[in-house]
C-alpha cells in the first residue's frame, strides 16, 4: 500500500512538472484517455468540465498563448483511498498574462484520482476572481444597502 501511494503521488508531481515545462507528450501519457477536468470555479467563459485526453490536452495547448509560463510552486502532495488512489494537491502559481502583461498569483487545491497508473478524473479549484483580474476584468462589490 505504501509503495502505492508513492507512485500516484509520483504521478502527480510528474503531472505538475509536466505542465510548468509544457510537455504535453509527458502531459498525454499520465491522463487516461476517459480523464475529467474540472475547474469548478472558473469566471465566466472558461470551461468548468472537460471531457476526454484529447480535449483536455487541446484546451491545455492554449494556455501558452495567454500566460507566459506556468510557474507552479510549493507543491504538497497527501495520499488517501484505497491503495492511494486519490492525491490531493496543494501549490501556488507566479506567472504574467500575455494579453494584459498582468502579474496573476494564486493557490490552488486540486484532487486527483488514478487508476491503473494513470490520472482519470482531476478537479483544480482556485480563485476564478483573481484569474479574472489579473486578465483585465473587475468584480465590483454591491452597493451598501445603509443597514
Amino acid at each position: 500500500m505504501h509503495s502505492e501511494q508513492e507512485t500516484s503521488t509520483s504521478l502527480v508531481c510528474r503531472y505538475l512538472d509536466a505542465t510548468n515545462r509544457w510537455d504535453f507528450a509527458a502531459l498525454e501519457a499520465l491522463l487516461a484517455a476517459d480523464v475529467v477536468f474540472e475547474l469548478p470555479f472558473a469566471p465566466p467563459g472558461f470551461q468548468r468540465r472537460i471531457e476526454g485526453r484529447d480535449t483536455m490536452l487541446e484546451f491545455i495547448r492554449t494556455v501558452p498563448s495567454f500566460i507566459d509560463q506556468e510557474r507552479l510552486h510549493d507543491v504538497e502532495l497527501f495520499a488517501f483511498g484505497a491503495a492511494g488512489s486519490r492525491v490531493v494537491a496543494t501549490y501556488k502559481s507566479d506567472m504574467n498574462i500575455l494579453p494584459t502583461g498582468l502579474n496573476y498569483r494564486n493557490q490552488y487545491v486540486s484532487l486527483f484520482t488514478i487508476e491503473h497508473g494513470r490520472i482519470v478524473h482531476f478537479a483544480e479549484h482556485y480563485d476564478g476572481i483573481l484569474l479574472l483580474e489579473a486578465m483585465g476584468g473587475s468584480v465590483q462589490a454591491p452597493a451598501s444597502t445603509g443597514s
